[in-house]
């Protein structure tokens, strides 16, 4: 089915058959991360979170296994991960893609009585934080397979490197296409209104997706990739930036991927 048709059916069925359609293609969302639509950002990504308690667990583990006492969470989405992890008597802080982003998550920390210091930092650069604070680890969930450059990978790690103690670590997780899952087209509808379309499909070496969120008469839409990476790939990322691999852990979740700890050479 054409991805035209099928937006064009499904808001006929919610009676939009005059929204205007405003596309955008870009490497990396945007949209998701802006109100109104951050206040449904885990649901956006419902295939990913369905089972994330698994992961979660296991980071839990690795953490005080290493005996960190500090980490920081890159991308922190709405604060889950933080929220947990601080319940485990680690202190988290972590960096937000936007300022609306990091007030819903900011105001659900507080809620939940949780201190921690959050900063905003695009998601295209390696994250603005200041140098004077080291922790014991960094974890980035969901990054490896964005459209970066090796070069820009290196810049990033480069500085996630710098912001961690001299044994600090690294947790990260990356998927192979050999692996991927590809889901037929999904449909949400939210209680404000917001109707979420979204649609995948592999090409070659990339995961395109395709997402539309409808508002009203106006549709707007993000395309964005996912590439490949290989083990070997991924281990010599991490050693150009000064990590060694420590351990890794096949995740055999919805998403099924592989979940890895670095550490600082």
């Amino acid at each position: 089915m054409k991805l035209s048709k099928l937006v064009a059916d499904v808001a006929a069925k919610e009676g939009k058959e005059r929204a205007k359609l405003i596309a955008k293609s870009s490497r990396f969302l945007v949209i998701p991360y802006r109100l109104p639509y951050v206040r449904h950002l885990t649901d956006f990504e419902h295939g990913f979170y369905v089972d994330f308690e698994t992961q979660r667990k296991i980071m839990g583990e690795w953490l005080l296994e290493n005996k960190c006492k500090t980490a920081l969470d890159i991308g922190a989405q709405t604060g889950g991960c933080i929220e947990y992890i601080s319940n485990l008597g680690i202190r988290m802080d972590g960096t937000q893609y936007t300022q609306d982003l990091k007030n819903f998550a900011s105001k659900r920390l507080k809620a939940a009585a949780v201190k921690s210091r959050l900063f905003v930092s695009a998601i295209d650069q390696p994250p603005t934080i200041p140098r004077t604070r080291k922790y014991d680890a960094a974890v980035m969930l969901s990054w490896f397979n964005l459209p970066f450059t090796h070069r820009e990978i290196r810049r990033y790690l480069d500085a996630i490197h710098g912001l961690l103690q001299p044994k600090g670590v690294l947790l990260f997780d990356y998927f192979q296409f050999e692996d991927v899952v590809v889901n037929p087209p999904e449909t949400a509808k939210f209680d404000d209104g917001i109707l979420f379309i979204s649609h995948t499909e592999l090409l070659c070496k990339v995961l395109r997706r395709y997402h539309f969120w409808i508002r009203g008469r106006t549709v707007r839409s993000e395309v964005t990739d996912l590439v490949d990476r290989t083990a070997d790939e991924v281990l010599g990322l991490l050693k150009s930036s000064g990590f060694t691999d420590g351990k890794s852990e096949f995740l055999r979740l919805n998403y099924p991927r592989v979940f890895v700890l670095a550490k600082k050479a």
